[in-house]
């Protein structure tokens, strides 16, 4: 995962790809969890909290070329 420093170099798209990915890797982390009895609670916000950084920076950039910055 990376620091949001590293996240706000990357482009729209780029963060939409990672957006995708890590939301693949959630949804099998959570199923892992209720099938196999994992504990990876921590883990588990750890990667919500990526995802919510992602879709913010996402927003930010989307907001900024709407307003042509």
């Amino acid at each position: 995962m990376k620091k949001y420093s590293e996240i706000q170099i990357l482009s729209i798209n780029d963060i939409k790809i990672n957006i995708q990915i890590q939301k693949k890797t959630y949804q099998k982390m959570k199923f892992d969890q209720v099938l196999n009895f994992k504990k990876n609670f921590v883990k588990i916000r750890i990667l919500r909290k990526y995802i919510a950084k992602l879709k913010t920076e996402l927003n930010k950039k989307i907001n900024d070329n709407k307003s042509g910055k």
